[in-house]
Protein backbone atom coordinates (compact mmCIF):
# COMPACT_ATOMS: atom_id res chain seq x y z
CA UNK A 1 0.00 0.00 0.00
CA UNK A 2 1.46 3.25 -0.97
CA UNK A 3 1.59 6.06 1.60
CA UNK A 4 2.04 10.17 1.22
CA UNK A 5 5.77 11.14 1.78
CA UNK A 6 4.27 14.37 4.03
CA UNK A 7 4.07 13.72 7.68
CA UNK A 8 0.70 12.65 8.39
CA UNK A 9 -0.96 13.39 11.78
CA UNK A 10 -2.17 10.57 13.59
CA UNK A 11 -4.24 7.72 11.92
CA UNK A 12 -7.91 8.14 14.38
CA UNK A 13 -7.49 12.08 13.24
CA UNK A 14 -7.25 11.01 9.68
CA UNK A 15 -10.11 8.89 10.06
CA UNK A 16 -11.90 11.80 11.48
CA UNK A 17 -11.30 13.87 8.46
CA UNK A 18 -12.37 11.03 6.08
CA UNK A 19 -15.55 10.61 8.15
CA UNK A 20 -16.76 14.03 6.75
CA UNK A 21 -15.56 13.15 3.49
CA UNK A 22 -17.51 10.09 3.41
CA UNK A 23 -20.46 11.83 4.70
CA UNK A 24 -20.40 14.48 2.32
CA UNK A 25 -19.98 11.57 -1.01
CA UNK A 26 -22.89 9.58 1.03
CA UNK A 27 -25.00 13.09 1.35
CA UNK A 28 -24.53 13.60 -2.61
CA UNK A 29 -25.08 10.19 -3.32
CA UNK A 30 -28.74 10.15 -1.67
CA UNK A 31 -29.99 12.64 -4.51
CA UNK A 32 -28.14 11.44 -6.89
CA UNK A 33 -29.52 7.97 -6.67
CA UNK A 34 -33.07 9.24 -5.81
CA UNK A 35 -32.84 11.30 -9.40
CA UNK A 36 -34.01 8.23 -11.17
CA UNK A 37 -36.45 6.94 -9.08
CA UNK A 38 -38.14 10.39 -8.59
CA UNK A 39 -37.92 11.27 -12.35
CA UNK A 40 -41.64 11.52 -12.97
CA UNK A 41 -41.95 14.37 -10.23
CA UNK A 42 -38.78 16.65 -10.83
CA UNK A 43 -38.06 18.96 -13.65
CA UNK A 44 -35.64 17.71 -17.04
CA UNK A 45 -33.05 19.87 -15.07
CA UNK A 46 -32.53 17.68 -12.81
CA UNK A 47 -30.83 14.34 -14.63
CA UNK A 48 -27.96 12.50 -13.42
CA UNK A 49 -25.46 13.92 -15.86
CA UNK A 50 -25.97 17.15 -14.99
CA UNK A 51 -25.77 17.21 -11.56
CA UNK A 52 -23.20 13.92 -11.06
CA UNK A 53 -20.20 16.11 -12.31
CA UNK A 54 -21.09 18.79 -9.79
CA UNK A 55 -19.50 19.83 -6.52
CA UNK A 56 -21.58 20.07 -3.09
CA UNK A 57 -23.07 23.49 -3.36
CA UNK A 58 -23.42 23.61 -7.29
CA UNK A 59 -25.61 20.65 -7.01
CA UNK A 60 -27.60 21.98 -3.89
CA UNK A 61 -28.14 25.51 -6.80
CA UNK A 62 -29.27 23.28 -9.49
CA UNK A 63 -31.60 21.24 -7.03
CA UNK A 64 -32.94 24.64 -5.82
CA UNK A 65 -33.55 26.36 -9.18
CA UNK A 66 -35.28 23.23 -10.10
CA UNK A 67 -37.63 23.74 -6.91
CA UNK A 68 -38.71 27.12 -8.16
CA UNK A 69 -40.96 25.46 -11.34
CA UNK A 70 -42.45 23.07 -9.15
CA UNK A 71 -45.52 22.52 -7.17
CA UNK A 72 -45.63 21.23 -3.38
CA UNK A 73 -45.97 18.06 -2.86
CA UNK A 74 -43.51 15.24 -0.92
CA UNK A 75 -40.95 15.54 -3.61
CA UNK A 76 -40.31 19.39 -3.38
CA UNK A 77 -40.31 19.76 0.13
CA UNK A 78 -37.48 16.70 0.12
CA UNK A 79 -35.78 18.74 -2.84
CA UNK A 80 -35.75 21.71 -0.52
CA UNK A 81 -34.48 20.07 2.39
CA UNK A 82 -31.55 18.41 -0.01
CA UNK A 83 -30.54 21.70 -1.07
CA UNK A 84 -30.64 23.13 2.15
CA UNK A 85 -28.27 20.07 3.80
CA UNK A 86 -26.05 20.36 0.90
CA UNK A 87 -25.60 24.14 1.34
CA UNK A 88 -24.65 23.85 4.68
CA UNK A 89 -22.48 20.64 3.82
CA UNK A 90 -20.49 22.62 1.45
CA UNK A 91 -19.47 24.98 3.61
CA UNK A 92 -18.17 22.46 6.45
CA UNK A 93 -16.62 20.28 3.15
CA UNK A 94 -14.75 24.02 2.37
CA UNK A 95 -13.65 24.40 5.72
CA UNK A 96 -11.65 20.92 5.56
CA UNK A 97 -10.29 20.58 2.43
CA UNK A 98 -9.37 24.56 2.10
CA UNK A 99 -7.33 23.68 5.94
CA UNK A 100 -3.81 23.80 5.53
CA UNK A 101 -1.25 21.72 8.37
CA UNK A 102 0.28 23.25 11.14
CA UNK A 103 1.54 22.40 14.70
CA UNK A 104 -1.77 22.56 16.96
CA UNK A 105 -0.24 24.41 19.87
CA UNK A 106 -1.11 21.01 21.99
CA UNK A 107 1.81 19.79 19.49
CA UNK A 108 -0.01 17.15 17.35
CA UNK A 109 -0.31 17.81 13.84
CA UNK A 110 -4.17 19.49 12.81
CA UNK A 111 -5.26 21.10 10.20
CA UNK A 112 -5.90 25.59 10.17
CA UNK A 113 -8.46 27.20 8.32
CA UNK A 114 -8.50 30.21 7.66
CA UNK A 115 -11.77 32.17 7.77
CA UNK A 116 -13.14 33.99 4.80
CA UNK A 117 -15.88 35.90 3.31
CA UNK A 118 -16.46 37.11 -0.14
CA UNK A 119 -12.99 35.17 -0.91
CA UNK A 120 -10.82 37.22 0.75
CA UNK A 121 -9.62 36.36 4.53
CA UNK A 122 -10.88 38.03 7.51
CA UNK A 123 -7.53 37.21 9.73
CA UNK A 124 -9.31 34.61 11.88
CA UNK A 125 -7.99 31.47 12.13
CA UNK A 126 -9.56 28.03 13.35
CA UNK A 127 -8.31 24.71 14.22
CA UNK A 128 -10.27 21.78 12.21
CA UNK A 129 -9.49 19.48 15.47
CA UNK A 130 -11.70 17.01 17.67
CA UNK A 131 -14.21 19.69 18.97
CA UNK A 132 -14.32 21.30 15.54
CA UNK A 133 -14.64 17.61 14.02
CA UNK A 134 -17.02 16.61 16.77
CA UNK A 135 -19.36 19.72 15.65
CA UNK A 136 -19.35 19.34 12.18
CA UNK A 137 -19.90 15.41 12.44
CA UNK A 138 -23.25 16.80 14.93
CA UNK A 139 -24.44 19.15 12.28
CA UNK A 140 -23.82 16.56 9.58
CA UNK A 141 -26.09 14.29 11.17
CA UNK A 142 -28.65 16.55 11.72
CA UNK A 143 -29.10 17.34 7.93
CA UNK A 144 -28.93 14.13 7.20
CA UNK A 145 -32.13 13.56 9.40
CA UNK A 146 -33.24 16.34 7.20
CA UNK A 147 -33.31 14.92 4.03
CA UNK A 148 -33.93 11.30 5.32
CA UNK A 149 -37.04 12.72 7.29
CA UNK A 150 -38.74 14.39 3.77
CA UNK A 151 -37.46 11.67 1.16
CA UNK A 152 -40.04 9.34 -0.39
CA UNK A 153 -40.24 5.85 0.53
CA UNK A 154 -38.34 3.27 -1.63
CA UNK A 155 -40.44 1.06 -3.41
Amino acid sequence: MEHSRVALPEPSYLARIGEIAYTMSSMEWTILGDIHRLEADVPEALLLDQLEPEMTSGIAAKIKAATTEMTGGPTKEYLIAVYRALYAAAAIRNDVLHARPATHPSGSQRLLRAETTNKQTTGVRFWIDDEWIDEAIFKLNDLLTAMNDRRPPLS
